[in-house]
């Protein structure tokens, strides 16, 4: 985290400056649950800089409305990290409220994601959560997000089986989208990490998401190599 002072004037026509420290993140590590939905919302294009960065840097927005337009610059440039989606290997949103569609169980259940490095994710838990989040990328299909999430949050102590994407996945449906969409470009970070740990065996995702953050995005490309096609995981399972 990254400690930083902000010095604003209360009063426009008093010659009289506060100041405020706030931490910020400075790495994908230090993003919270919070600021990963501002970053996913950035994404779209669907947060104001002003409520993004209040969300990253936790001041106040009459306090970043004081600020100029060169200062919010400045403070937005510490955040540049969010336009590069570099390997991260756990998920920031630990776990998922959902309600149950039955009127029988109100309480709903508290759903659980996988642990750093993806550690306890069996084979056939994998390739339906890498084939749904295929199918969502090509297809934008919140249908397709939302089995993908079933796929890999689970119940405490739960194993996976594929009854539980059919049974859980319209309940994840009733989430916020942009919490939805948080997991979905979480788990682009854990596939540049896989692409990272095992580059033999995955290939680094091209993002529209980091293309639209980042304006640019460099691709190498290998002739000798052969991208695995995530659609035939359920074929190989």
């Amino acid at each position: 985290m990254l400690t930083i002072e902000v010095k604003y004037r209360p009063v426009i026509w008093l010659p009289f400056n506060r100041k405020v420290e706030s931490k910020v993140p400075q790495n994908w590590g230090d993003v919270s649950q919070k600021q990963l939905i501002a970053i996913a919302c950035l994404y779209k294009s669907a947060i104001s800089d002003i409520t993004f960065l209040k969300s990253m840097s936790g001041l106040k927005k009459r306090i970043l409305n004081k600020l100029s337009d060169f200062e919010r610059y400045k403070l937005m440039e510490i955040f540049e990290f969010v336009g590069n989606q570099k390997p991260y290997h756990e998920f920031i949103i630990k776990k998922l409220q959902v309600r149950s569609l039955s009127a029988k169980q109100s309480k709903g259940a508290c759903l659980l994601a996988p642990q750093p490095k993806l550690k306890g994710v069996t084979f056939g838990q994998f390739i339906f959560a890498d084939t749904y989040f295929a199918n969502y990328q090509q297809s934008n299909d919140e249908t397709d997000l939302n089995k993908f999430i079933a796929s890999l949050y689970l119940g405490k102590n739960e194993k996976f089986e594929e009854r539980l994407i059919q049974e859980i996945f319209l309940c994840i449906g009733k989430l916020d989208v942009n919490i939805r969409q948080s997991v979905a470009l979480n788990y682009q970070l854990i596939h540049e990490w896989l692409a990272l740990a095992y580059p033999l065996i995955f290939q680094k995702l091209a993002s529209t998401a980091s293309r639209s953050a980042s304006g640019a995005l460099n691709e190498e490309k290998d002739a000798t190599k052969k991208p695995i096609d995530n659609n035939s995981w359920i074929k190989v399972f």
